[in-house]
């Protein structure tokens, strides 16, 4: 990481050393794809990624992108707590945390509805739709890794973009594929609607993270 230990990172110096990393979300995918049906599916996929210090400290507790978001759009501060109703440090799990369980139930239910529903899996659209679907909740799950401490949220604030620019391309997929009618309508607007609010969640979560940061490093 950082030459100097005391340095602050900030999301860009983040974002440049999560391109090193890109493989965890394939293997975060991999393991979604293996696992969705197990009843335990989060606490296997968090022990193969690394992550059971997050799953620890919960036990511990129980028992003692793109630029189609318009980030001006919203207000920073309390703001976004209204719109998306919940608190990041409420929480001792990732698990737990409302915006992943969001991103997480939608990429498990739209993997379901491709291979049961779309009616042509070789479609651009179609595999970009696919391609896309895992990758927001592995980047908020990764994200929440981070905490919110001045040193280390820019490393959740680019975990984040990530995601997002994941779910603008999750909608630009979907809006593809629904102007092909490769997906009934119905359910064309039911996953469109789905996929926009966890986009805009994570955008206004994002400005939230923005504003610790600003106010932990002023």
């Amino acid at each position: 990481m950082s030459e100097n230990d005391d340095e602050i990172w900030d999301e860009y110096q983040w974002e440049e050393f999560f391109r090193e990393a890109d493989k965890r979300t394939d293997k975060y995918s991999e393991l979604l794809d293996k696992y969705m049906d197990h009843p335990d599916c989060d606490r296997i996929i968090a022990e193969e990624m690394g992550w059971t210090h997050m799953l620890d400290e919960r036990d511990e507790e129980s028992t003692d992108w793109m630029d189609e978001f318009d980030f001006d759009q919203f207000e920073e501060g309390e703001e976004w707590k209204q719109l998306t109703g919940h608190e990041p440090e409420e929480f001792d799990s990732f698990e737990n945390f409302p915006l992943y369980r969001k991103a997480f139930d939608f990429a498990i239910d739209s993997m379901k509805m491709a291979d049961e529903h779309l009616v042509d899996l070789e479609d651009e659209s179609v595999k970009a739709f696919c391609r896309s679907i895992t990758i927001p909740s592995a980047k908020i799950a990764g994200g929440f890794s981070f905490g919110l401490e001045p040193g280390s949220i820019g490393g959740n604030i680019a975990n984040c973009k990530r995601g997002l620019n994941a779910a603008n391309q999750i909608l630009n997929a979907l809006y593809e594929i629904g102007e092909k009618k490769l997906l009934g309508r119905e359910l064309y607007l039911e996953y469109y609607a789905r996929a926009k609010e966890v986009r805009d969640e994570l955008g206004i979560y994002i400005v939230e993270l923005r504003e610790r940061f600003r106010r932990g490093v002023s």
